[in-house]
């Protein structure tokens, strides 16, 4: 499925208006096994998240198969610091916002490399990350 401008930018909001001790992140492996790679912490993540943009977005949304809320997707170019050097890292963010059993409110499912090619309709002109 795929969200309008307003309704990117409207999640967007919400997703801004959140407390960060309310955003809970992926145990996944990939995601954690990123994050030791990027040197990124939660304050990092809760950064990159902050940082959102309609241009970042992606698809979405689409009916989360692990439980309640909606999933989106984005992708986001994060700066990576390598021996004094920056390096720019190409990041699938997917998110959902959802109550969980303990009362917080987001969950940043994935945060790893792209693992299949996206787009992204809303940025000027349309972009495409290759995999």
């Amino acid at each position: 499925m795929s969200a309008t401008r307003l309704q990117v930018q409207g999640f967007l909001n919400q997703l801004s208006a959140i407390n960060p001790k309310e955003i809970i992140l992926s145990r996944q492996r990939k995601t954690l096994d990123f994050l030791d790679e990027l040197d990124f912490d939660m304050r990092d993540v809760i950064k990159a998240l902050r940082q959102l943009r309609v241009e970042d977005y992606s698809y979405g949304p689409n009916q989360n198969d692990w439980g309640a809320g909606w999933v989106w997707h984005f992708g986001k170019a994060v700066i990576q610091w390598v021996d004094e050097e920056q390096v720019v890292r190409r990041v699938y963010i997917k998110l959902c916002l959802a109550v969980s059993k303990d009362g917080r409110k987001t969950t940043c499912m994935s945060l790893h490399p792209p693992e299949r090619t996206m787009t992204f309709p809303f940025s000027k002109p349309p972009v495409q990350w290759s995999v």
